[in-house]
């Protein structure tokens, strides 16, 4: 492993540690969440989720590094299986950092680590995937550009919050978000019913990806907007919900980079 590879490493771990304990410090008081830097608090914690799922998936890589492979070993249909319980677990875990009080705070932080996990579980087959061919820079390049894309959105909303409205925005997005799961259903249809064709299964990943990232990036934008507004309602400990808040945001940031990611090798092949 040469000193870059090294650093590129340490740098996520680091982020972890130093985002862990910055928020340890400003989001309690007296041993209850505070209202108190609340935008602050909500991105401290997104930092803290998007440099644990960096951490994970390097683990998991080095602990089973031949995850995919085993995963493609079912076939088409166990890989569907496998991949419809992992959603059916994400959706459960979801639900519960949806629902459990901030004033129960070890329970919603097992809950939200154990989440984090079983994304970067998800993930880490695709990961790989690009690591085995040799396209380590192309994951990297897409994550700069994920997260210059997310700063350069939640600027443009802060300075300009009023461009936005949620009660606008928020139907259009679940209309949206239900036309792209169809589109991403489409392919696997297509090889269940027949033999699978790699020109119109590339092509129509590549669009559909394209799409996948200007969606999620209004995803993005709707709940940067929800931060300003919950700041601005919350009084009480039971409003600071930062695990909740920041795991929007994390979700959408996450499905941006993968479309990104995907969007970007069709365009190379």
């Amino acid at each position: 492993m040469d000193l870059r590879t090294s650093l590129l490493q340490l740098l996520p771990l680091a982020t972890l540690i130093g985002s862990s304990v910055m928020v340890q410090s400003t989001s309690f008081e007296n041993e209850k969440p505070t209202c108190q830097n609340y935008v602050f608090n909500t991105y401290g914690y997104l930092t803290v989720s998007l440099s644990l799922i960096i951490v994970l998936t390097i683990f998991l890589n080095a602990l089973i590094p031949n995850y995919n492979m085993y995963l493609y070993g079912f076939g088409l249909i166990g890989t569907i299986v496998i991949f419809i319980i992992q959603l059916i677990i994400l959706m459960v875990l979801r639900y519960l950092i949806n629902t459990i009080s901030p004033l129960e705070f070890n329970k919603k932080l097992a809950v939200w680590i154990a989440f984090i996990t079983n994304v970067a579980l998800v993930i880490l087959p695709v990961i790989q995937y690009y690591i085995m061919t040799k396209q380590t820079g192309l994951v990297i390049s897409t994550i700069l550009i994920t997260l210059l894309t997310v700063v350069a959105l939640t600027a443009i909303i802060f300075i300009k919050p009023d461009l936005v409205s949620t009660e606008t925005l928020k139907p259009y997005i679940a209309v949206a978000l239900f036309c792209l799961l169809f589109a991403y259903l489409v392919p696997v249809f297509a090889c269940l019913v027949s033999n699978c064709n790699n020109s119109f299964i590339n092509s129509w990943e590549f669009y559909v990806s394209i799409i996948g990232v200007i969606i999620f990036s209004f995803v993005l934008i709707y709940y940067t907007k929800t931060v300003i507004e919950n700041s601005e309602k919350c009084k009480s400990p039971v409003d600071a919900d930062y695990i909740k808040e920041s795991t929007n945001l994390f979700m959408s940031i996450v499905n941006m980079f993968l479309n990104l990611l995907r969007a970007r090798r069709g365009r190379r092949g």
